[in-house]
């Protein structure tokens, strides 16, 4: 789907052609930073016309998450977890959706996922080790704070390593 435009020209004269999904996909990532509502409306585009395109649920969820709507942007992080299962960052992504809405647990899970998928997730391992820390000091669980601690040893690792 798209805007349609009359060619005025050559045998098709009058014919409709409509914009690609795929090129609305591209002006939603040309407008994230100097136009996120343009983006959204761009992402919607593209979504519309190839619902099948997980970049663009994930880049609108970003946008919806970065202004607040946080169970549009859940929606749309788990519609590209279904459509591409072997992303680490459609995961990461909903458990942050997750974290920031209250559900540490169902963002726990979604980090581990993440890190299953890609390994040297540093962000993942960063995020993972917070909240596991959080629940091992509520529950004086040293082996739990020890898993937090492995996590964040390996982010600090991936991290220099990227450096």
């Amino acid at each position: 789907m798209g805007d349609l435009l009359r060619l005025a020209v050559g045998p098709r004269r009058g014919l409709r052609r409509a914009t690609s999904a795929l090129t609305w996909y591209e002006r939603g990532v040309a407008l994230e930073a100097v136009d996120p509502p343009g983006a959204i409306a761009a992402y919607r585009r593209a979504l519309a016309g190839r619902p099948d395109l997980a970049d663009a649920h994930c880049n609108l969820g970003r946008l919806l998450h970065d202004g607040g709507d946080l169970a549009a942007a859940e929606a749309c992080y788990r519609q590209a977890r279904e459509l591409a299962p072997r992303v680490g960052l459609y995961a990461f992504n909903l458990g942050v959706a997750l974290e920031d809405a209250g559900r540490a647990d169902e963002a726990v899970d979604q980090y581990e996922q993440a890190l299953v998928l890609e390994p040297a997730f540093a962000d993942a391992h960063y995020n993972l080790a917070r909240l596991i820390e959080l629940a091992a000091r509520g529950r004086g669980d040293d082996v739990l704070l020890r898993r937090a601690l492995r996590h964040l040893h390996a982010y600090r690792r991936l991290a220099r390593a990227s450096a």
